[in-house]
């Protein structure tokens, strides 16, 4: 076992008092050292964009990220954080990010972390479709804690066949979300159906970092190259703005363990979409 991984975190919010995220300079330099110790040294600062948090704006969290990161250097922490976003999704958000209105991870132009409203879920073909026409890949965030995926985590498999990469928090392969969400994050170690494990860290007791943690819970579950890939591997190449490789991390399996059928999994999605027209359709 690897002793000493070293862990890029795609999704924090660790930019001081832009959302729910830390509160203050103070905060985020004590997340930082909370990050440091468990083996992080490369995060994406990620403030809520789009919803209730349309107020935030792209130079917003450019400036909140430079300014961290001078204060981070000043205290000796060997941190690099680099600006993104955690953007909810809106019918208008592949126009407003090709405007340079909401923040790709990293800044590098190449992926858009989504969020889906923590209720419901509803195809994710059409946004994908239209930023893949742009050159970008959408990144979905925490599916184990939405409501609508924990009732049917078979459409999981229709966003990764879509294109759509899937990112796992840290905190729900460890329990710290409730026996729901971890029954979805095992499932998705247990089918590969994995890209990234993020700590979506908010502070450093409620919602801290974690990254340890689920990384060993990964390899006792699966392995340590399943471990390396979604901890460290793939997440230090959306910090560099590098392709990720989508699909199942092995081999697809014959069968979907919660899989229905395609038909009525695919019509659920179509269902509850937004309707057609929406992202440029």
């Amino acid at each position: 076992m690897n002793s000493r991984p070293i862990f890029t975190d795609i999704h924090c919010h660790i930019v001081p008092g832009i959302d729910d995220g830390s509160a203050n300079l103070a905060e985020s330099i004590a997340m930082a050292h909370v990050a440091e110790a468990d083996g992080t040294k490369s995060l994406i600062a990620t403030p809520h964009q789009l919803g209730t948090n349309c107020h935030v704006t792209a130079e917003a969290i450019r400036q909140g990220v430079t300014g961290l990161q001078k204060a981070l250097n000043a205290d000796g922490i060997s941190v690099s954080v680099l600006p993104g976003a955690d953007v909810r999704i809106e019918p208008e958000l592949p126009k407003l990010v090709k405007q340079g209105k909401v923040l790709t991870l990293a800044d590098r132009g190449k992926h858009v972390l989504l969020e889906l409203p923590h209720e419901t879920y509803f195809s994710l073909a059409p946004l994908l479709a239209a930023l893949a026409r742009q050159g970008l890949v959408g990144i979905l965030s925490h599916p184990e804690r939405n409501r609508g995926i924990i009732k049917n985590p078979d459409v999981m498999w229709d966003v990764v066949e879509a294109g759509g990469l899937l990112q796992i928090t840290a905190g729900s392969l460890t329990g710290a979300f409730g026996r729901s969400p971890q029954k979805i994050a095992e499932l998705c170690v247990e089918e590969r159906l994995i890209h990234f494990i993020a700590s979506d860290a908010h502070d450093t007791k409620n919602r801290p970092f974690g990254m340890r943690g689920a990384y060993d819970t990964i390899i006792e579950m699966a392995d340590e190259g399943l471990a390396n890939l979604v901890c460290c591997e793939n997440p230090a190449r959306v910090f560099e703005g590098k392709d990720v490789k989508g699909g199942l991390a092995a081999k697809k399996r014959s069968t979907r363990r919660f899989r229905q059928s395609d038909n009525t999994s695919r019509g659920k999605s179509r269902k509850d979409g937004f309707g057609f027209g929406w992202f440029g359709q």
